[in-house]
């Protein structure tokens, strides 16, 4: 996914949001950020590392877009970490003391013996990429770091079957291990961790696993009674499967035979909050059972509140659906307003809310018109109250419109009106539920009960219609009516499309909306039934401006990150690295008049006492081995390990005191075993090292030109204005400025054609930033003059400090192509103040803006 932009003030305002979460998540979030800003001090050397690479770093996905994780799941990860590993929280009862402000009614949990956080994230924001994140966290400080409070093997447990199978569709043979940039590659070598469902057999032994279930395989002679769910929730997720003496005692002898600890990271945990449920007592033996206990209990849902309301109090980190509708992470609702709509006098349902079932195909049919140039397919989403009416309205239906829904087009899940579904309707049933986003798929409604909930992971509803009669007792929570609509259909757009879903519904339906308005303190944006129409704006090349069309050549990549710097470490001159000499003593001379990076010896341990601390020592071998893994991980070659290793040693013995030492002295494993000793001796090679790491490859013209013509279309909710000289019907710009310099390229007389380059064509240039991480840089607009000149062209406002290696890698880029092509590119970068000075007519007065210093 792309890198999400701030989304526009308008679209900010469009909602009324204050704050209202759990007791100690407010202190949490407030520590948190004054550690992040502070450089995450106080983690460990591989948590630091894994930190850098899943946010600090540029990903592209598997097929080749660019990937990158939310704000919401850096927020979430950074949050666990901090809890558990600077503040070392290890009891419920610490953290209440630790973070919850004095006095309430807070509820203490009576079971407190190990670990337990609860995240919770709205639905659709990505809750399952922060469950594979933590498991990698907790993985590598077990194995890289030795820490035995950290967990080598999972249990992942959904509370449904239908919970189960899309998990599975994730984790089945370490999927999302592999699809996602979890791994960093200087950590490859260290992982080893299995995947196995519910059913699979134990393979080869491996250093780690994860296994995932539902909860029901850990009950215990349960009265299942007790646990039964409504006939229409089992008729789509399932019935709860047997759980027999052998599946349970396989599951926990594999886990104990493992050891510990081992964490338990539970999706949809709403109901974990009883803790004499069956859940939690599993959960519980679970602890008893494995050797080492369980690191922790990580909870995972978007609606963790007690029965009155109230979120739980072992929550750590909260991202509520307002915040998420603001950042774009799931649909925006809107509520459709009908003063106009009445329920007709009938009991028969589809006589009763004929005026609302109209209203909602009616409008669904908009946004399959709206929707055909994007090649998507929109679902209508009916909720009835209960199983006579669901088939009654979906007969209607079926027969009302039945080009639109008739045979497979709608499907009604629930069980049938005798309470009785076989097996193979059963699977049929959750098959078609599993299958409607595919463009293959017929279904174009889905009428359902208000009980289906958890787990229905469709990403393509864009209508909504609630329906139920004023008497009804309601029996889900609020964010559950709309929840079903909340998933992306345009999950890669980021911000530069807000993606809505419309809430249709009685008015009994609507309280329920307006309930979810009010437990998030927010306002919902609304429209006129039959008034507001539907306008998806969308960008797609116009075969009829074809002569405008631009060819952008593709070129190897020029950057890679070497596999091995044997021979590099083996040539460094220790003897001229550049670095103070470190004092023999505490207050010596050398003590005295030390400097570094501008700061004396006393500031510099202040500043780095907590994010350079080194294991207790006994000699110098162990101290040069931890300075030889810092270095390869700051470095991320962990496999230069034993190549580094003789050069710290000769470092230290020869240059970092200023004299030749015996490294077997006492006092100096003393002296640099001290955290300035590591600092400055780990600095001074990953400085000598880093810029050795990227190395430069000869390009290759991989294809002549890829027009700009193959784009995909693609929705778009900021700026548009219309030009002649694009091969899109309109150009998308991000802000004002490029709209400004878009309407420039128009009318200057010298551009032949232009375009704003989408992030759907995929065109990006890497390069490294300061601290030698690979980047992709996309660059703003490409131009064609009317000469045959080629421009990659950047406008920018605020500059940030990569500016600097992006221009660098853009200049190299035109260079290679001019090169490899023999068509002349250049690239130019086009400030926003100096283009205001300048006022050009054409793009040859603003070559003058190349000259640096000349404005």
């Amino acid at each position: 996914m792309p890198k999400r932009k701030t989304p526009p003030p308008e679209q900010i305002s469009l909602l009324e949001v204050r704050v209202k979460t759990a007791p100690c998540v407010p202190a949490v979030r407030r520590a948190v950020a004054d550690w992040r800003a502070g450089g995450y001090k106080g983690i460990t050397d591989t948590t630091r590392s894994l930190l850098n690479y899943w946010f600090k770093t540029d990903h592209r996905s598997p097929v080749g877009g660019p990937f990158r994780y939310h704000d919401s799941q850096r927020e979430a990860m950074e949050t666990l970490i901090y809890v558990f590993e600077v503040a070392a929280v290890r009891r419920h009862k610490a953290l209440l003391e630790k973070y919850a402000p004095p006095g309430g009614d807070i509820r203490l949990l009576q079971h407190d013996d190990f670990p337990r956080f609860c995240i919770k994230m709205a639905t659709g924001s990505g809750k399952t990429k922060v469950m594979a994140l933590a498991a990698a966290w907790q993985y590598f400080n077990a194995v890289v770091e030795g820490r035995n409070d950290c967990a080598r093997s999972f249990l992942v447990i959904a509370p449904n079957v239908i919970v189960f199978e899309r998990l599975k569709t994730d984790f089945a043979g370490g999927a999302i291990f592999k699809n996602d940039p979890v791994i960093p590659p200087e950590l490859k070598i260290f992982w080893d961790v299995d995947c196995y469902m519910r059913g699979d057999a134990e393979r080869a032994s491996s250093q780690g696993a994860l296994y995932l279930t539902n909860i029901q395989q850990f009950y215990e002679g349960t009265d299942r009674a007790q646990e039964a769910e409504p006939q229409e929730m089992t008729a789509v997720l399932g019935p709860k499967p047997p759980a027999s003496n052998l599946e349970i005692e396989d599951f926990d002898k594999r886990l104990a035979k493992r050891g510990g600890p081992c964490l338990v990271i539970n999706d949809e945990a709403h109901h974990t909050h009883d803790e004499e449920s069956e859940w939690n007592r599993a959960i519980r033996r679970l602890h008893t059972a494995v050797p080492g206990g369980l690191a922790g209990q990580l909870d995972f849902t978007a609606t963790p509140r007690y029965s009155k309301g109230a979120l739980f109090t072992w929550v750590i980190y909260d991202y509520p659906l307002k915040q998420a509708i603001l950042d774009g992470i799931v649909k925006r609702p809107i509520k459709g307003i009908a003063s106009n709509i009445q329920e007709s006098p009938s009991d028969i349902a589809s006589t009763k809310y004929r005026a609302y079932l109209t209203a909602g195909v009616e409008r669904w049919t908009e946004y399959r018109e709206q929707l055909k140039t994007l090649n998507k397919k929109p679902v209508l989403f009916v909720m009835m109250n209960d199983t006579s009416e669901a088939d009654d309205v979906g007969d209607y239906l079926k027969v009302k419109y039945p080009a639109e829904f008739g045979g497979d087009r709608l499907q009604v899940i629930h069980t049938d009106k005798t309470g009785d579904v076989s097996k193979a309707q059963l699977d049929q049933a959750r098959k078609v539920v599993r299958e409607v986003d595919l463009p293959e798929s017929p279904v174009n409604a889905i009428v359902s009960v208000l009980m289906l909930r958890e787990g229905w992971d469709v990403k393509n509803v864009t209508v909504v219609v609630g329906l139920r009669p004023y008497s009804a007792k309601a029996n889900i929570l609020p964010e559950q009516t709309i929840g079903r609509g909340l998933r992306l259909m345009f999950r890669d757009l980021g911000a530069d499309y807000t993606e809505r879903v419309d809430v249709i519904g009685n008015k009994a339906f609507i309280e329920f909306v307006e309930q979810l308005e009010k437990d998030e303190e927010m306002q919902l944006d609304t429209f006129k039934i039959g008034i507001d129409r539907l306008v998806i704006v969308t960008v797609f090349p116009d075969p009829a401006k074809k002569d405008r069309d631009i060819s952008m050549p593709v070129l190897s990549p020029i950057l890679a990150r070497k596999k091995s710097l044997a021979e590099e470490i083996a040539s460094l001159n220790v003897a001229a690295m550049s670095c103070p000499v470190l004092p023999l003593k505490e207050g010596d001379a050398t003590a005295r008049t030390f400097r570094y990076e501008g700061y004396d010896i006393i500031t510099l341990e202040k500043l780095i006492e907590r994010q350079y601390t080194i294991p207790e020592v006994q000699t110098p071998q162990e101290v040069i081995s931890y300075y030889a893994k810092r270095i390869s991980q700051d470095v991320k070659l962990p496999s230069q390990f034993a190549a580094l290793v003789p050069k710290v040693r000769e470092f230290l013995e020869t240059r970092a005191f200023g004299q030749k030492v015996n490294l077997d002295d006492p006092a100096i494993i003393k002296a640099m075993s001290t955290n300035v000793a590591q600092y400055v001796t780990v600095k001074t090679f990953v400085d000598a090292l880093r810029k050795l790491v990227v190395e430069e490859l000869k390009p290759q013209l991989l294809s002549s030109g890829r027009k700009l013509s193959e784009t995909p279309p693609f929705p778009f909710s900021r700026i548009t204005i219309e030009a002649k000289r694009t091969v899109f019907n309109l150009v998308a710009c991000d802000n004002e400025f490029e709209k400004t310099f878009a309407r420039f390229l128009e009318k200057a007389g010298d551009v032949a054609s232009f375009a704003k380059l989408p992030p759907q064509f995929g065109f990006a240039i890497e390069y490294t930033d300061a601290v030698s991480n690979l980047r992709y840089y996309e660059p703003d607009f490409v131009a064609v003059l009317t000469s045959g000149l080629h421009y990659l062209i950047e406008t920018k406002g605020l500059e940030d400090i990569d500016v600097a290696h992006k221009d660098r890698a853009a200049r190299l880029w035109c260079e290679n192509a001019t090169a490899l092509t023999g068509t002349a590119w250049e690239y130019l970068k086009v400030p926003e103040k100096d283009f205001e000075k300048l006022q050009p007519a054409d793009v040859a007065d603003i070559i003058v803006l190349k000259q640096p210093g000349l404005f």
